[in-house]
Order: C-alpha cells, then structure tokens, then sequence
C-alpha cells in the first residue's frame, strides 16, 4: 500500500481523465504495477544480496566478497547439475558465452521501459485529442458528475454540453461546406479539423495499446525466454502439476548457475569455477510468468474492445440501433406529428440523417462515450436533446 501512495503523487502514474476500461488497465494498473516490481527487484539487487556463491574453503570474507560482486557484474552461465561434471571441465569460451546469463541486471530498467510503453498510448490520445476543439475529458467529467443526481443541475450540465457539442459540429459543418483548408502546404495537419478526428485519434490510441502488448509478448519470448514461443504455456502447464524443476531443463531464471574467474596467487593465475544461487530468480520467474499472462488477457481484452469499436463505427446499422434505443428509452415525442402516421422506414432514414448530416462521426462516437461512462438517464436526455436541436434546424430550412 505504502508503494502506491508513493505511486499516487508521480503526475504520469494518476488515472487518465478519460475513464476508459482498456485505458486504465494498459496506462494506469499495468503501469504501476510494474513500476512497483521495477522498485521492488530495484530494492533487492541494489541494496540487498542478488547473488551468493559457493567459495573454496581458503578464501577469506573480503575474496568471498570480491567473488560474489564480480560474477554478478561479470555474468554467470547456465549448466544443469546434472551435467555440470562433463560440461564444465571442458567449456570452451564460445559455448560460455552461449550459456551466460546476463538479463538479470538489467531487469528493474527493462521493467521502467515497459512501463513507458504502456504510457505512450495514453499520452498521444491526450495531446492529439485536445487539438480538436473537443474537450472530451471536460465532457466526460461532466457528464458523470455526481451532481447530476440533481435533477437542476443534470439539466443544466446537459444543455450546457449540447451547447458545446452543436458549437464543435457546427464549425466541422462549416469548414466542410465552405471547403476550408487551413493548411495549404501541409494537408494532412487540416485533419484535426475533420469531423473524425477524434474517432481516428481514440482508435489509433486502442492500435497503439494492442500493437505495445503483443510487441512485449514477442519480447518477452524472444529476448527473455530465449526464443521459446511456448515457454509461457509449458510454465503455467508445469505450474498446475506442481512442477517445480521447470528451471532445471529450461534454463530460464535458473536458480543455481556457475562463474569462472582467475585469482593471482604466488605470481600465478588461478583459475577457479565457483557454483552461485540467484536467489532473486525465484521471485524473477513468478513475477514474469504472472506478466506473460496478464499481457495474455490484456491483448486479448484490447482486440475484442478494438473489434467492438471498429463495428460500433462501420456498422450503420448499430449506429441507429444505439440512437433510437436511446430515444425511445426518452420518453419524450420525436416529431410534432403523430409517430404513428409515420412509417418505420421513414423513421429510420430521419435517424439515419441525424447521424450522417448532423452528428456525424465524432459527434456519435461522444455520445457513445458518455452512454458508456455516465448514467443511463443522462445519456438518454442529452441524446434528446441533441435529436430536438437537429429536428429544430430541419424545421427552420
């Protein structure tokens, strides 16, 4: 608990404004839970005993020192118990290297960068976003206000953000109709003036969020768990069978490894080969298996939100299915002729063009957002209020 509230106060750790689920879960709880791990193996290797060694019987506590300092900065190699009495007698340098274990060092900076990756997602969608005119953190905080279960100040919240979404599509109206182009040279900067703007820069920041944890999957495989697509897999298999040897045959967060180094006694070098316990590994290997799966679940989560999005967006016929269920739920008549006279298809195409001519993409794909993060009521009477503002101007032409 003490790590978090620590956390709490780092400005980047805090939760986006934006209360999105897969957000939270990529930029918020994976974010600190590995910049906690980062601190915690931090604590270990930096001030507590990484490494200990079993040294000859003539060495004093200052060599044993000197031993255990130097095969960690120097790096161990791998070889199965085992096997050690064959293999190690007669290693030749190329197969040492081949075998070194050299990553452990470098865990708690890793961890930092994966923690960074997390972030960056977030970070473009909070910087592009803005650049559209639309507040969408601003509307969401409103939007979900707990003030709102006054019913005075809902209604005000709603007019005051039906106000502000009719100013933003009422300006992409106008930049598309009189065919403004701000930026002449530099076309692709004009489309954070375009009326999807947002809905591509939310998108893009869902990619960015499933392209960063599968890219850490095929790191953690190929760099880490030495190229064994399979080794997440067999580990947990192993797990549930109460296979605790795993290490043994893997090589991989090995507990036990070997060391070489020379010793100048009496003019001479000696060569000695000490055994050393890589106690930190214990906990190394549960703390990365725990992530491989969490990344498991969470590129899987993301893909199926993505998959859901994308059809939210290309789908027409979800787009009206989510506006007239919203009306309907209002209560409120949609016309101030009988509803009855009109047919269902009529209906439909009103619905229809009050999404494409009126709200068009960025203006559903915000009304989206709030029906996800606020109350149903809220929703539902800003959603009508939008609809009677469009039937208003419609009436006018």
């Amino acid at each position: 608990m003490s790590i978090l509230r620590v956390l709490s106060t780092v400005p980047f750790s805090n939760r986006p404004p934006v209360q999105d689920i897969i957000a939270n879960l990529h930029s918020y709880f994976t974010f600190n839970f590995l910049i906690g791990l980062a601190i915690l193996l931090s604590y270990k290797q930096f001030g507590g005993r990484p490494i200990e060694c079993m040294t000859p019987a003539g060495f004093s506590s200052s060599w044993t020192d000197y031993t255990e300092n130097y095969c960690y900065t120097a790096n161990t190699y791998f070889v199965a118990i085992d096997k050690a009495e064959q293999i190690i007698v007669n290693i030749s340098d190329e197969e040492r290297r081949e075998r070194r274990i050299s990553y452990y060092q470098w865990i708690p900076f890793f961890l930092i960068f994966q923690a960074g990756c997390f972030k960056v997602p977030a970070l473009i969608w909070k910087y592009f976003h803005a650049q559209s005119g639309m507040k969408v953190g601003e509307i969401l905080r409103i939007a979900t206000s707990e003030a709102n279960s006054d019913p005075t100040i809902r209604a005000d919240n709603i007019n005051s953000l039906c106000n502000h979404l009719q100013k933003v599509l009422k300006f992409h109206r106008r930049l598309e109709m009189r065919r403004i182009r701000p930026h002449r040279f530099f076309r692709l900067l004009n489309m954070k003036y375009s009326a999807y703007y947002v809905t591509l820069v939310y998108l893009l920041s869902k990619c960015l969020f499933f392209i960063n944890v599968t890219g850490q999957l095929n790191f953690l495989n190929r760099y880490l768990f030495g190229s064994n697509d399979n080794f997440g897999f067999e580990f947990w298999r192993n797990l549930l069978h109460w296979n605790s040897t795993f290490w043994k045959e893997s090589g991989v967060f090995p507990r036990v490894t070997w060391c070489d180094f020379d010793v100048r006694e009496m003019g001479q070098s000696v060569n000695h080969t000490v055994q050393c316990v890589l106690v930190l590994n214990v906990f190394m290997e549960k703390a990365f298996m725990l992530l491989w799966g969490w990344y498991t679940v969470l590129a899987i989560i993301t893909l199926a939100n993505i998959s859901a999005w994308f059809y939210g967006y290309l789908s027409t016929a979800s787009a009206e299915h989510f506006i007239f269920n919203h009306l309907e739920m209002a209560g409120e008549p949609l016309f101030d002729k009988d509803p009855n006279i009109l047919q269902p298809k009529q209906i439909q195409q009103c619905v229809a063009k009050f999404i494409v001519k009126y709200l068009k993409t960025d203006g559903l794909f915000i009304l989206r957002l709030i029906a996800q993060h606020a109350d149903v009521q809220m929703s539902t009477q800003l959603i009508y209020k939008m609809w009677t503002s469009h039937y208003i101007i419609e009436k006018q032409r």
